[in-house]
Formats: structure tokens, sequence, C-alpha cells
């Protein structure tokens, strides 16, 4: 389950994030696609997490995701023009 749930919080992360950059800096969702597209194929990588992994090591890629997710798009912010 905690599998699920740190793939659910990412999902929801990395949405969080878009919203707050198209509405903040104007951008458009094809500007983040083609400027964070390592982001969403590791999005989509997740559910190949093998789920036999111990918790605490699951627990570290997603809490490694999250913070990978919030210093791209705070990067983004500061270097995106404007829409």
């Amino acid at each position: 389950m905690y599998k699920t749930l740190g793939m659910m919080k990412t999902i929801v992360k990395f949405h969080e994030n878009c919203i707050r950059i198209i509405e903040g800096k104007k951008v458009s969702m094809g500007y983040i696609e083609q400027t964070q597209s390592d982001l969403l194929y590791e999005l989509t990588q997740m559910k190949f997490k093998n789920p036999l992994t111990p918790e605490q090591e699951v627990r570290k890629y997603f809490d490694d995701l999250h913070t990978q997710i919030d210093d791209r798009f705070r990067e983004m912010s500061l270097t995106a023009p404007q829409k």
C-alpha cells in the first residue's frame, strides 16, 4: 500500500506544480512537457517499481522524486518565458 500512496502523492505533487506555474508564469503545458520530459517519464515508470522492495527504500525513492519535482519547477519558475 505504501507504493500506491507514494505514487499518488507524487502525481498530485507534479499536478499541483504544473497548475502553479501555468497560472503564475503563464506557460503552457506543452512547454512543461518539453522541458520536464524526463520527470514525466519517471512518473510513468513508477508503476514498474518492484512491490517487494523494502518500504524504507520505496519511501526514500518517492521522497527523492518529490524533492526533484519541487527543485525542477522552482528552477523553471525562474527561467521560463512568459506565455
